[in-house]
């Protein structure tokens, strides 16, 4: 069901539900002010013949019932009953012609006289007992009458509210109808624009006509949703050409030197020198692999890869004696005089192999950037965070580059004449948000650049 047909239901129910309470309501207060008045005139008219007929002297029966007849309060099918103390009918609005349509009985005679008085429903009849008390005569005051004009105002108020309840039901269902498709107007307007932007259009951006209503709030939604997507785009991009370009470096070598090679013929020495290079430039195309795969592997932020109880200081004298044995000529240089006498602050859970990748990156940067290949690495632990500090003393990184080296392939100017391919940060940043740590850059003037690692231990 369309969210359209879905509101105009839900719209269309919810006023008749209303409506319906309400014409309940007027019926019923209706029907029983209705009822009230009538048992009130039955009584009053009940009480004043017996007032007539016992306190009056010159009033009998005869002159009772005629002025009865000359009443202009006329009650459809009076039938009006006086008994006296012995249950005897003194008086009585019939002729013997006319047929008796209220039941009288010694029942409700007593129940009369025991509560004073009472009412009840006699089929379509409503019967008001009196028991008329007078210093010298006591008497039992029947009166039923049926309520003609009451029900006929009853049943045409029922009419009218039925008819009224169905009308303004249709007229509130189509009202519902055109306001569904007037509150709705401004999300079809979105989904038209939306179903225009193409993957060649990313730049365009949704009109956003209130920010303040909830149309406003979902269009500025998507627009930032398009933001988040043209980046990420360009950087697929940005990383397909930077790949692109790195990979056809190496291979335009190999390919180079195997073609003059073949140009003539040459002696032993010289093919064993292209070999070695052609093979040099295949370890290079290996590296940058296998560091792409691992690139791709930590940005699918697999958390069910930290499994283990990693201790970092272990790790760190690990990842020393790795760096140390492949570049002899690297100075590492340890702080750990500030552990903490509890070893389990030094623990974090994590994957082993991950965090050796990301703190051999930061080593090897230290050591290629400082002027004495040198790095220092220091180890603070507290109850609720753990922090590592990879220092150098090289040229340092430029503020307005400190935002763009933890992207893929990024390199800055300081780095042209240095090896590498502008990897391995982006590599070490996603390893360290893989486990809820953060890494940010600190510059040491005069010169120098420190890498701060953060690991919560909440």
């Amino acid at each position: 069901m369309q969210i359209r047909t879905r509101l105009t239901v839900q719209f269309s129910l919810l006023v008749s539900g209303i409506l319906l309470i309400t014409f309940l309501a007027i019926y019923f207060f209706s029907y029983y002010n209705v009822t009230e008045d009538f048992y009130d005139r039955l009584r009053s008219k009940a009480k004043s013949q017996a007032e007539l007929l016992l306190k009056v002297p010159q009033v009998n029966t005869e002159v009772l019932k005629a002025l009865d007849e000359t009443n202009r309060d006329l009650i459809y099918d009076e039938n009006t009953f006086i008994f006296d103390e012995k249950n005897r009918l003194i008086y009585s609005n019939l002729t013997n012609a006319d047929k008796k349509s209220i039941h009288v009985s010694n029942y409700w005679l007593d129940e009369i006289r025991k509560s004073g008085q009472i009412r009840y429903n006699d089929g379509d009849y409503k019967v008001v007992g009196l028991y008329y008390k007078y210093p010298f005569n006591r008497a039992v005051v029947m009166l039923g009458a049926k309520d003609l004009y009451g029900q006929a105002n009853l049943s045409n108020l029922s009419t009218l509210l039925t008819v009224l309840y169905f009308i303004v039901t249709i007229i509130v269902a189509i009202v519902g109808w055109i306001f569904s498709k007037r509150a709705l107007r401004p999300i079809s307007k979105v989904m038209n624009a939306v179903e225009g932007i193409l993957p060649q259009k990313l730049d365009t951006r949704l009109e956003v006509p209130n920010q303040k209503d909830e149309i406003g709030r979902l269009t500025t939604t998507f627009n930032k949703l398009l933001d988040r997507i043209e980046t990420a785009f360009q950087m697929q991009k940005i990383f397909v050409a930077n790949v692109s370009h790195e990979l056809k470096n190496p291979l335009t070598k190999i390919r180079s030197q195997l073609e003059v090679s073949m140009l003539k013929e040459r002696n032993t020495a010289d093919y064993q020198l292209t070999i070695q290079s052609v093979l040099e430039d295949i370890q290079e195309l290996a590296q940058l692999s296998n560091t792409l795969l691992e690139l791709a592997k930590v940005s699918e932020d697999q958390r069910d890869l930290l499994t283990e109880t990693v201790r970092v200081d272990d790790l760190i004298l690990d990842c020393r004696q790795n760096l140390a044995q492949a570049n002899p000529n690297y100075n590492i240089l340890l702080n750990f005089d500030e552990l903490p006498e509890d070893d389990t602050w030094l623990e974090i859970t994590g994957n082993s192999t991950l965090l050796k990748t990301a703190f051999i990156n930061l080593m090897d940067n230290a050591c290629k950037f400082s002027d004495n290949n040198t790095v220092s690495v220091s180890l603070q632990s507290s109850g609720n965070s753990l922090k590592l500090r990879f220092s150098d003393n090289g040229k340092g990184i430029p503020s307005e580059d400190q935002n763009l080296v933890f992207q893929p392939f990024y390199r800055s100017d300081n780095t042209a004449n240095i090896k590498g391919y502008g990897i391995g940060l982006s590599l070490v940043e996603r390893i360290v948000k893989l486990h809820n740590g953060t890494v940010t850059i600190n510059s040491n003037q005069p010169k120098g650049t420190t890498f701060l690692v953060t690991f919560s231990r909440l």
